[in-house]
């Protein structure tokens, strides 16, 4: 959880490094996905994860902004797991 925290802190945390904190989130055994959606017109970008191994509500996201989906779901994920 550390590493998402420090890279969800960063004034502009890069893509790559958004993409990593998804990684550590898998290997939690968590399910994340990212969609790009070309049939919207707006929120085309689809970001969630997922929890197979519990009752936990799933955290979604729809926005225009990758970059805004990734970091609104991320932070959402902090929360619910502390």
């Amino acid at each position: 959880m550390k590493f998402i925290e420090e890279i969800i802190e960063k004034q502009n945390p890069s893509l790559e490094e958004l993409i990593n904190c998804f990684e550590k989130i898998k290997s939690n055994g968590e399910v994340a996905v990212i969609k790009f959606d070309g049939e919207r017109e707006s929120n085309e970008y689809t970001v969630f994860v997922s929890f197979p191994k519990d009752e936990r509500e799933m955290i979604r996201a729809d926005e225009s902004d990758l970059k805004y989906a990734l970091l609104k779901v991320l932070t959402k994920y902090l929360i619910e797991s502390h």
